[in-house]
């Protein structure tokens, strides 16, 4: 674990914060923090400070973080929505890993609560992010939503973060809205998606969990996988360390007419050939 990490937990003696860094007791810095710069390690440790300072305790964690560094660090994504971001700790490090791009106007984020948003619009202002992230304070479901980031973006969302009210008919809602507006081969990525994160449906009515299997019931043209664990007392037991899971799923791409029906693949030299299966 890098000394910045060890002493940014010691500082804030708040170990349910960090307990992905306590469970393992790694001696290394996983990459969504490696990247950083000084100055924006910084930043995000002032963030923790403050956040916790006004109990803002709560948000996603390195698992979930880590898909998205994938999606966007992994392919030039550029193009980013985000339905719920409480007090900006993935704001903040979704919109590091887009400066690394050079990108502008890339990351448009939105929650209901206008505490939260002012308390990101705050940080994301301090981390000089504010060519980068738009924060808006409305309900992500909102119908007029798509078209204004769109407009802010500059083209259609190739990644739309979902972690929002968790709630089974409002979850519905931002899919039904968001995903006609999504680029062809861009990704929804829900955090929240299993069994154990039920409970944060205020409703009772199933959370997001049913409201993926529902709606990917009726869009069987979207790939997915919903990547969850057996929610163990001991998450060391699990091979996914995230009891709330995470449920990756892409819009189809249209097939071009041109497209080749098959790869070609150069011809081999018989000596070549045997290397290759050895």
């Amino acid at each position: 674990m890098s000394s910045r990490i060890q002493a940014l937990i010691k500082s804030l003696n708040a170990p349910q914060r960090f307990w992905w860094h306590h469970m393992f007791h790694a001696d290394y810095v996983p990459p969504v923090y490696s990247f950083m710069t000084n100055d924006e390690w910084d930043t995000l440790a002032a963030w923790y400070h403050d956040s916790h300072a006004n109990n803002y305790h709560g948000g996603c964690q390195v698992p979930f973080l880590s898909f998205i560094q994938a999606l966007v660090m992994g392919s030039g994504i550029t193009s980013v929505v985000q339905l719920g971001h409480y007090a900006g700790y993935s704001t903040l490090m979704t919109g590091f890993m887009l400066r690394h791009l050079g990108a502008k106007h890339a990351l448009y984020t939105i929650d209901i609560d206008k505490r939260m948003c002012d308390f990101t619009r705050k940080w994301v202002e301090h981390a000089r992010l504010g060519d980068v992230v738009k924060v808006v304070c409305s309900d992500s479901a909102a119908p007029e939503l798509p078209t204004l980031a769109k407009a802010y973006l500059g083209r259609a969302p190739e990644l739309l973060i979902i972690d929002s009210s968790h709630i089974y008919e409002h979850t519905v809602r931002e899919l039904d809205s968001w995903y006609p507006a999504m680029r062809p081969g861009g990704f929804m990525l829900c955090h929240d998606s299993s069994e154990f994160a039920r409970q944060f449906d205020a409703t009772g009515q199933g959370g997001v969990l049913r409201a993926l299997d529902e709606w990917r019931g009726k869009h069987p043209e979207v790939s997915s996988i919903n990547v969850v664990n057996g929610a163990a007392l001991h998450l060391r037991t699990e091979v996914y360390k995230d009891s709330c899971g995470a449920c990756l799923m892409q819009v189809p791409v249209p097939l071009s007419p041109d497209a080749p029906l098959k790869v070609k693949v150069p011809a081999q030299k018989p000596a070549e050939a045997g290397m290759a299966k050895g």
